[in-house]
């Protein structure tokens, strides 16, 4: 055969068969029994991957397994599918709750519908925490505990050995904790450049307040990137496994504190702070014993408009070659206008919107 059809079950059960009997010898066959396109992400394409196991001994297994692979357009962030993979192969060595990544496949033979895809396991759970937008004083202390649970998990990744874990070979490092922020700019300046379809006096102006205004940083960490509400996989109140790793980087810990979504509630009760910022920032260093200011986390909410800058001209780029797929074209408008917006604010240029 030449590449399996990623809708096709005797295909997937073929190419199943294959390669988990390369990651577990004592795989007989495998028998694709449901194959589920997953409609969360926007960058990429997500699969559910239902299958029956038998073993060399008999026995019979079902397990379920997540195919991950780019568009066939293309993708919006521009980070490479190999790098999202070898993000999961290295955590899968460490405390950092994630999926295990089983094989990168990049074999014409096998390659599905003609585009490489990683195969990682699947952890059952849900991205969604209905309590969060709730102002029931009777969900206060599930709201606070989930953000404890949160920050928890965050201590485990920018506490991990990332230098014993191999992540020096696969994103830039930093000179030192002042190298933090430059480096970064360094970083994602190269991905635009190799993406970038038209000029911008905000982004030029913005990135001069970003390299001035750039705070000192406590220490290098390994950096999650988008973090929080819809990027993790919750059960039983407990995060069972982190994804969405596609900004990851090595920074400082504020880098993904700037970017956490939802996950840190102001609670105000009878004219009293039951839980904010400092409350979290607080439990925070206590579990990882970096310190993290407000300030600092500030900046890297204006300093996450360069990535944003940097994907939605990836998909202006696509949009321009004919992709007229809904998520690049609003990706392309809506999120560059949004990333500008906060360019402007924080160069000071007046505009007529209002930075989100």
């Amino acid at each position: 055969m030449t590449g399996a059809t990623l809708g096709s079950l005797a295909d997937v059960s073929d190419w199943f068969s294959l390669r988990l009997a390369e990651v577990d010898p004592t795989v007989d066959s495998v028998e694709a029994a449901a194959i589920e396109r997953l409609s969360r992400g926007v960058s990429r394409q997500t699969y559910a991957v239902d299958v029956r196991i038998t073993r060399s001994d008999g026995s019979e297994t079902s397990e379920g397994f997540v195919v991950r692979r780019d568009h066939e357009q293309g993708t919006v962030d521009p980070v490479p599918l190999r790098t999202e993979y070898e993000v999961y192969r290295r955590l899968g060595r460490s405390h950092v709750p994630v999926t295990v990544a089983l094989w990168y496949e990049d074999d014409g033979a096998w390659r599905p519908d003609g585009r490489d895809a990683y195969v990682r396991t699947r952890v059952d759970g849900d991205w969604r925490l209905p309590f969060l937008d709730s102002d029931d004083p009777l969900d206060d202390e599930l709201r606070i505990e989930a953000c404890k649970e949160h920050l928890d998990k965050l201590a485990l990744v920018h506490t991990a050995d990332w230098e014993a874990l191999g992540f020096a070979e696969l994103f830039p490092v930093p000179s030192g904790p002042a190298d933090c922020v430059p480096n970064l700019i360094r970083l994602f300046t190269g991905r635009l450049a190799d993406v970038q379809t038209e000029p911008s006096p905000i982004l030029a102006e913005g990135l001069r307040w970003l390299t001035r205004a750039a705070p000192e940083a406590p220490c290098i960490t390994l950096c999650k990137g988008t973090n929080g509400h819809g990027e993790e996989v919750w059960r039983d109140g407990r995060i069972v496994a982190m994804s969405d790793w596609e900004l990851a980087c090595l920074a400082e810990p504020a880098y993904d504190l700037g970017q956490v979504q939802d996950m840190v509630p102001t609670i105000e009760r009878h004219g009293r702070t039951v839980w904010g910022w400092p409350d979290a920032l607080a439990h925070y260093e206590r579990r990882s014993g970096i310190p993290v200011t407000m300030e600092r986390v500030e900046y890297y909410r204006s300093f996450y408009a360069l990535p944003q800058f940097i994907y939605s001209q990836n998909a202006g780029r696509h949009v321009q070659d004919g992709n007229r797929m809904a998520r690049f074209a609003w990706t392309a408008t809506e999120i560059q206008y949004a990333a500008e917006l906060k360019l402007a604010a924080v160069a000071g240029i007046p505009t007529g919107g209002r930075a989100p």
